[in-house]
């Protein structure tokens, strides 16, 4: 009910009335600033004469200038900043962990041309110079014969002796005395027989080709050892582009870390501001005496506090800085500016269930399909120990070219080619004795990867499911920390204008702060982290490797 004119004039005024009057006053003639809905001052106006009919009114201070989002002018994109997608490119040319894996495919690749070459054969070509010791090659003693003749001194002759047993008669005239003559008569002599004797050349020279056949290594080894290979550097090649993927989703999250970190600390230097600006406030009214010492040491104590965050935020955005300048490998003084908005993602709630995510996993994820390389490898690097079960079969051939060939007899000095060739059979007991442990070796091997993939599968199921929910988490609150923000900003402006009046103590303004800080905080970790959570269940997912099969090299 309103007063009549009458009644106004003759009651005192309410103390609260001239306390808010008093207040008002002093804080548009000190031109005190205040926060987002804290009216700008205003000239003092000249004293008017009270009217006995009605008390004077104060004059509606004029509606404050638009704020301005500090948040939106850090986190806006500009022109030629980085983007999460060049973030990644960056890191592919610069990332150590990828060259090792691509100075490991090269091995593997090697490898592979190593055991292809296996399939010609072996071809050794000889060269040689021998200088030989003196010896004498004597074939034989020398000796006696016994030959016909006709025993004249002046004229032999040697005359074919009879087979039959030698008889003592007496000589032919005109010798006397007897003589040895064979059935026929005819007189024999004795005569000295001399050694066999061949040349021995002292220089040898040699040119030798040879050729080797492993006839049965063909298929019992080399295939083996081709298809061993191959598996491995298929293997080598797969986790090469997996470590291509996982880098490059960790330079994006790091990215939107450092996007994160640098919205964190423009919501805490806003905090400062705002902390110090209500604390000036708080001190214009305690000089007014509407407000309590106690209330403005509280104000005091939350801008200490809004200062160590904001000293905690800076010290997180220089890490995370320094950590993107890690993992891109850019020099200190190249500036970092953003080049995409991520405060305006769309927030489209994903549909997908987490078995049909798992199953997309595992059909897609590279690790999986590396490690079933893995497994064809060692397979058939069993069946290669087995194959030292059997026995060989070699085919051979050989050709020389010698001075003196050593095949041709006796010796001459001069050039002479000769071959040979033939197919050999061989079985070292010792290799089949030794090949049982290896083919143990070679099956436990397989069965170790068995257990790798098995344990990656689970891994692979663990982690669509973490980024799965990480990704429901962000979704559910970027609308919650929208809403709590538009909430927590129109609580501090109330209890703004309550402190103000008197009507509000500085605990209940230090807690509406508070509470307006931490909706800034979850807005801009809700913004990234949705992004964070799709580069992982991007990842995690394997769709990332059809992305990169279809982006241009």
């Amino acid at each position: 009910m309103v007063s009549s004119p009458s009644r106004s004039a003759s009651s005192p005024t309410p103390r609260r009335a001239r306390r808010a009057l008093a207040a008002w006053t002093l804080l548009l003639l000190a031109g005190a600033p205040v926060a987002a809905s804290a009216q700008p001052a205003q000239p003092a106006q000249p004293a008017q004469p009270a009217q006995p009919a009605q008390p004077a009114a104060p004059v509606a201070p004029a509606p404050p200038p638009p704020a301005v989002d500090r948040l939106a002018e850090a986190l806006a994109p500009q022109a030629g900043g980085l983007t999460p997608d060049e973030a990644a490119r960056i890191a592919l040319r610069t990332r150590p962990s990828l060259r090792a894996k691509q100075a490991e495919l090269r091995a593997a690749a090697a490898r592979v041309d190593q055991a292809l070459l296996n399939y010609l054969p072996r071809v050794t070509v000889n060269a040689g110079y021998t200088r030989l010791s003196r010896v004498q090659n004597v074939l034989g003693q020398p000796g006696t014969a016994y030959v016909g003749t006709n025993l004249d001194p002046a004229n032999p002759q040697v005359i074919p002796v009879q087979q039959g047993p030698l008889v003592s008669r007496p000589c032919p005239p005109p010798l006397s005395g007897n003589c040895v003559t064979d059935i026929a008569g005819t007189p024999i002599t004795a005569v000295e027989t001399p050694a066999f004797t061949f040349p021995v050349l002292l220089n040898s020279y040699s040119l030798t080709a040879t050729l080797a056949l492993p006839i049965s290594d063909y298929v019992l080894r080399i295939s083996q050892g081709y298809a061993a290979a191959s598996h491995a550097e298929s293997a080598k090649r797969l986790e090469v582009e997996a470590e291509g993927l996982q880098i490059a989703a960790d330079a994006k999250v790091a990215y939107y870390n450092w996007v994160r970190a640098k919205g964190s600390a423009v919501v805490a230097a806003e905090a400062v501001a705002q902390a110090e600006a209500h604390l000036k406030d708080a001190q214009l009214t305690f000089n007014a005496g509407l407000a309590s010492k106690a209330d403005v040491l509280r104000l005091e104590a939350q801008v200490a506090s809004a200062q160590q965050l904001q000293a905690d935020a800076d010290a997180l955005t220089s890490l995370a800085e320094e950590q993107l300048r890690i993992s891109l490998a850019l020099p200190p003084g190249k500036p970092l500016v953003i080049g995409v908005d991520v405060l305006h993602t769309s927030v489209d709630p994903s549909t997908a269930q987490l078995t049909a995510l798992q199953d997309e996993a595992l059909a897609r994820r590279l690790e999986i399909r590396a490690l079933d390389e893995t497994e064809y490898s060692l397979k058939k690097q069993v069946s290669l120990a087995r194959a030292n079960y059997l026995p060989r079969i070699d085919g051979f051939a050989e050709g020389q070219y010698q001075n003196p060939n050593q095949r041709v007899f006796p010796q001459t000095d001069e050039f002479r080619f000769t071959w040979h060739a033939g197919v050999r059979l061989s079985w070292t007991i010792n290799d089949t004795l030794t090949a049982i442990p290896q083919v143990t070796e070679a099956k436990s091997r397989v069965e170790q990867i068995a257990a790798q993939k098995e344990q990656l599968v689970q891994g692979l199921k663990l982690e669509v499911a973490s980024a799965f929910a990480e990704l429901k988490r962000a979704e559910a609150n970027i609308d919650a920390a929208d809403r709590g923000l538009a909430a927590a900003e129109e609580g501090l402006r109330v209890q703004n204008e309550l402190f103000r009046a008197g009507r509000a103590t500085g605990v209940a303004l230090v807690d509406a702060e508070a509470e307006v800080t931490r909706a800034r905080l979850r807005r801009v970790d809700a913004r990234v982290g949705i992004l964070v959570a799709r580069t992982r269940l991007e990842h995690a997912t394997g769709r990332d490797v059809e992305k990169n099969a279809a982006a241009p090299r």
